[in-house]
């Protein structure tokens, strides 16, 4: 009788081959890092991304707080911002801080969560030198 590790036909020792290298290049797609890519279109779509959603949440906010704030006040203010459910909204002066301040307490918070449609869980005012009546 032959020994069958001694005495192997060149088809069955090509198989092994193949099983063996198949088996190694299955390792290095497991072991292996993808190489990074480098090309800024995918850093430029990203901000886009970004902006694009932060516009977005933005101006729902603004169409709100223009449709819910009386046109007087509106005029005296200006939204600056809308990040983790809080609004940040520059005012002219503390007179106008403290008027909105009443309005929001008094219902106005409600109308606008209803009417921005997002999360909003407060109204952050900050008074603006920049503003200018």
């Amino acid at each position: 009788m032959t020994d069958p590790t001694t005495n192997s036909s060149p088809t069955v020792l090509a198989e092994d081959a193949a099983f063996t290298g198949a088996s190694i290049d299955r390792l290095r797609k497991l072991r292996c890092r993808p190489e990074r890519n480098l090309a800024i279109h995918a850093m430029v779509d990203q901000c886009r991304r970004e902006a694009s959603k932060s516009r977005r949440g933005i101006g729902d906010f603004v169409d709100a707080w223009e449709s819910v704030v009386p046109a007087e006040i509106a005029a005296n203010s200006r939204v600056r911002g809308v990040r983790g459910g809080i609004a940040r909204v520059g005012v002219v002066d503390a007179a106008t801080s403290y008027e909105i301040d009443q309005q929001l307490r008094g219902g106005m918070l409600a109308e606008l969560r209803l009417a921005f449609g997002g999360t909003l869980r407060r109204v952050k005012l900050e008074i603006d030198g920049s503003l200018s009546r």
